[in-house]
Parts: structure tokens; sequence; C-alpha cells
């Protein structure tokens, strides 16, 4: 129950900076996670189970109210899809242990 409570918490600290700075959410919520004795694994997949929502709405608000340019989103998302996949392909096919986090 105790752990329950420090994660709530974690996630109010981690809204309260978000939403009157309007960014650092990440970093926030990584770093009190790892405070209160979460793994880093875990505080990373947690934060960023946690953004999906939060960046999906955002995108559906923009969209809905026309400040997307299609264009600049397929001039960045497009390389970007396909650096992140020879980044992931990278780190996969190399050996064992590299890179190390």
């Amino acid at each position: 129950m105790m752990k329950f409570v420090l994660l709530a918490l974690v996630g109010l600290a981690a809204q309260l900076v978000d939403g009157s700075l309007g960014m650092a959410y990440g970093v926030t919520s990584t770093t009190l996670l790892l405070a209160v004795g979460a793994n880093p694994a875990m505080a990373s997949a947690t934060v960023h189970l946690a953004e999906i929502g939060t960046t999906l709405a955002s995108g559906v608000s923009h969209h809905r109210f026309g400040n997307v340019d299609w264009r600049v989103v397929m001039r960045i998302g497009i390389p970007g899809a396909i650096g992140a996949f020879l980044g992931r392909r990278c780190c996969r096919t190399s050996a064992p242990g590299w890179p190390r986090p």
C-alpha cells in the first residue's frame, strides 16, 4: 500500500510540474520513480506508457483545431521513423552487452 501511495505522489508531482511548465513530465517522473526505488527499466516503461495517452490526446486536439502542417509531419516523421528503425536494428544486431545503459 505504501508503494502505491508513493507512486501516486510521484504522478501528482510530475503532473504539477508538467501542468505549470508545459514540459518536463518525463524527466520529473523518471527521477522521482528512481528516487522511490523503481528500477530504471520499469521507470522508463511507466513514463513512456503514460506519455502515449497524453501525446495521442494532444495530437488529436491539434489536428481538430487545424494546427497540423502535414508536409512538415512527413518531412520530419518519415526520416525519424527510418532513423528509429535503423537504430533499433543496429542495437539488435550488435554484440551482446553493447550498448550498455
